[in-house]
């Protein structure tokens, strides 16, 4: 087993050259409360409040969902506060909660409830704060279907007006299907737009046939948001497509690129989109032909198109993604890999023109489901990153990387 210190020398020694009298490139800190957690999120608001949230699900006990923000003087996080809890929720390592802020002050999360016995009945349930967190309305749920079938892995992201748009996969025709047989089960995408006093409004269907149970993302781009997902077509390709909104309409399905992955099943890795003016980024996991393989591609048109995806340096990746940009040009990229037997937390920097830094291992990990999906967030030139460590119990770890000891990249 490689012990994470072990890891960071190496790397530090290896890539580059550091001043002990700088910054740590990476620094470890705990999650706030309890010792036991999973399903971390991080989300960095627009005044540069970075959130941190979680579940604490213990047997026969109530599902509990938390906030706390980062003290980042001290590199601590605040005495954490419940955001909701329950006997029925659904608490899935890949289907998690998220915190996303809008307006003024207002935040909203979501976590997943059960309608019904089976086990993929399920709501989505968004509950919305209008103090920074302090205090939670009784939530709502987004989709007016009211079938008995599953909902989730929702993405949010702040629109103007005190509103915010929220996505997810909706599996109502399944439900329908039981009563006609002309229905096909497939899983939609849809999404709605909801207010500070959670008040909906527009909810529609944005893709009538998707993959079933990977995360979708979404962002905010200068002509409007882009939501990315993975597709799934007739002959079971499911590669990822993204919708726009574009002048206050929706774009058809458009694929971003065709990997022309056949798989019968859902891989359960989603893509993850970042934006910066009229930048995207996108990173996903392929298996096609049994290769898998983290890619990015970027759009210089708030993602009207798409350049030809550059491969991070991997060995044998799984995916679990997350990417951020870090400077006009350039992103950081996360997935979990497989390195000579080892589970590790992977960063790189890849810039626009295909340029790629050295690659940062964070962590050891696990390949293991418990082990979840890492998520980051970068503020100025600071990455955040939280993740669960799965041993004997489940706890959340976060970590700050430097993004400045990643070298400027040069042709």
């Amino acid at each position: 087993m490689i012990r994470k210190g072990v890891i960071c020398v190496a790397i530090l020694a290896s890539i580059w050259s550091c001043n002990k009298e700088s910054e740590q490139a990476i620094v470890y800190f705990d999650n706030p409360g309890s010792t036991a957690g999973s399903e971390p999120n991080l989300h960095v608001s627009e005044n540069g409040t970075i959130y941190l949230s979680w579940i604490q699900a213990k047997e026969k006990e109530k599902s509990k969902l938390f906030l706390s923000k980062l003290i980042e003087h001290d590199l601590t996080w605040a005495e954490p506060k419940l955001i909701s809890e329950g006997n029925d929720w659904f608490v899935n390592w890949a289907d998690f909660p998220s915190i996303t802020s809008f307006g003024n002050s207002s935040l909203a999360a979501h976590y997943l409830a059960k309608s019904a016995t089976g086990t993929y009945d399920y709501n989505v349930n968004i509950t919305i704060s209008n103090d920074d967190g302090n205090t939670w309305n009784t939530s709502l749920i987004p989709h007016d279907d009211k079938t008995n079938s599953e909902h989730g892995f929702v993405s949010k992201v702040a629109l103007a007006n005190n509103e915010f748009l929220s996505v997810w996969l909706d599996g109502r025709k399944y439900a329908y299907a039981e009563k006609d047989s002309s229905i096909a089960k497939e899983m939609t995408l849809r999404c709605a737009t909801i207010d500070n006093k959670g008040l909906l409004s527009e909810e529609l269907e944005l893709d009538d046939r998707v993959c079933d149970c990977c995360q979708t993302d979404t962002a905010m781009t200068q002509n409007g948001p882009i939501v990315v997902y993975r597709d799934r077509t007739a002959k079971e390709i499911r590669d990822i497509s993204y919708v726009r909104r574009v002048d206050g309409k929706w774009t058809e399905p458009k694929s971003l690129h065709s990997d022309n992955w056949s798989i019968f099943g859902c891989p359960v890795n989603g893509p993850a989109i970042t934006t910066h003016k009229s930048k995207v980024a996108v990173a996903w996991f392929t298996a096609a032909n049994d290769h898998a393989e983290v890619k990015v591609a970027f759009s210089e048109d708030n993602g009207a198109s798409f350049g030809k995806p550059i491969t991070v340096n991997q060995e044998k990746p799984s995916g679990r993604v997350d990417i951020q940009f870090i400077d006009e040009e350039s992103i950081l990229v996360s997935w979990l890999d497989n390195v000579n037997e080892n589970a590790l937390i992977q960063l790189q920097k890849i810039q626009e023109n295909g340029i790629k830094s050295p690659v940062i291992s964070v962590t050891e990990t696990s390949e293991e489901r418990s082990s979840g999906f890492p998520r980051m967030v970068v503020k100025n030139d600071q990455a955040f990153i939280a993740w669960t460590n799965s041993g004997d119990s489940l706890t959340v770890k976060t970590a700050k990387i430097n993004t400045a000891y990643f070298p400027t990249l040069k042709n």
